[in-house]
């Protein structure tokens, strides 16, 4: 059997399981979201308060997040000895997201990503898994960290939080912690989870041999953050909301937190639905913040659908001539 293969034969009858149960839980939260917005279509009115300067902020910031994941992945992958072209892992990165955002399932730009590598790269399947693994590890730390602070600076100043939210970073922070501090040593067993958390210790304890690149890679954690909580500002201000940094950067780092759950295309719905939640805290009302959200998403959607569906196309192109120059009668 192939073990270095994404999606082996013993685990086609979960991965239907999980797609139906993913798709119907996707289905319900679009539905509700729908009808949220229905009832409150009176929100749609701050549209026409939308300036130009005000979506070139937001696609200037999406696209800077988009070349610090880029590069970060870049990097990740040249340190498991591969040298790849930078210009690849932007496509790549771009492809990821179109995927991510056409496609109601959990993973399927990573997937296309550790084909292209394997195909062009030979990078090995088990290998990618390990990229994706150390990229996770590190992000969820400092992501859950900085959402933490957040709502401990709400806390003390307003004495008020969100113990679910606040469960939910600790959930991450916690395990994240026991590998930096422990690395311990997992058994090689075909369970998928603990497969997983293998390949987790494994990307740590390569890191770990170089904490000048773990280092960097935290700023440009810490960066991505920043900027995706000042493009929240733009596109709340352009509703005709106003917030300060320290509430967008706490959304945003949520926002990184549910990018895991992708029940439906990019989450749509499922991410609505946990800002509406906890809106209290940022002093903006469930329908700017859930109108605030749709407005980054959509402007999102039309720079990757348009960048990243031709990036995708190009990619695909580059795999199959691969294959066909492998296989030329």
């Amino acid at each position: 059997m192939d073990q270095d293969r994404p999606g082996s034969a013993p685990e086609k009858q979960s991965r239907r399981k999980i797609k139906i149960v993913t798709l119907f839980l996707g289905l319900i939260a679009v539905i509700l979201l729908g009808i949220y917005l229905f009832q409150n279509r009176d929100v749609f009115s701050s549209l026409k308060n939308i300036t130009a300067d005000q979506v070139i902020i937001i696609i200037v910031a999406d696209i800077a997040m988009i070349l610090i994941s880029s590069l970060i992945n870049y990097v990740m992958v040249l340190r498991f000895g591969f040298t790849i072209r930078f210009r690849d892992s932007l496509l790549l990165q771009y492809s990821n997201s179109f995927l991510n955002k056409i496609l109601p399932t959990i993973g399927g730009g990573a997937a296309f990503r550790a084909i292209y590598l394997k195909k062009k790269y030979i990078f090995p399947y088990t290998d990618f898994v390990s990229t994706l693994g150390g990229f996770y590890l590190i992000n969820f730390l400092v992501t859950s960290l900085i959402g933490l602070f957040c709502m401990l600076s709400f806390f003390l100043e307003f004495g008020r939080t969100n113990w679910v939210i606040v469960t939910i970073f600790l959930a991450l922070l916690l395990p994240c912690l026991g590998i930096i501090i422990f690395s311990p040593k997992i058994p090689t067993k075909q369970n998928r989870v603990l497969k997983t958390v293998q390949s987790i210790v494994n990307s740590w304890n390569l890191l770990k041999s170089d904490p000048l690149t773990t280092t960097f890679f935290c700023l440009l954690i810490i960066l991505q953050l920043i900027i995706a909580a000042w493009q929240m500002q733009a596109g709340f201000r352009s509703i005709g909301f106003s917030t300060g940094i320290r509430e967008t950067l706490y959304l945003s780092s949520l926002g990184i937190i549910l990018s895991l759950i992708n029940f439906t295309p990019d989450g749509i719905g499922i991410r609505e639905g946990v800002y509406a939640f906890t809106s209290t805290l940022v002093n903006i009302p469930i329908s700017g913040v859930i109108l605030g959200s749709l407005v980054l998403r959509a402007l999102s959607i039309l720079t990757t659908l348009i960048i990243g569906g031709v990036s995708y196309l190009v990619l695909l192109k580059e795999i199959q001539k691969i294959e066909e120059n492998k296989n030329p009668g």
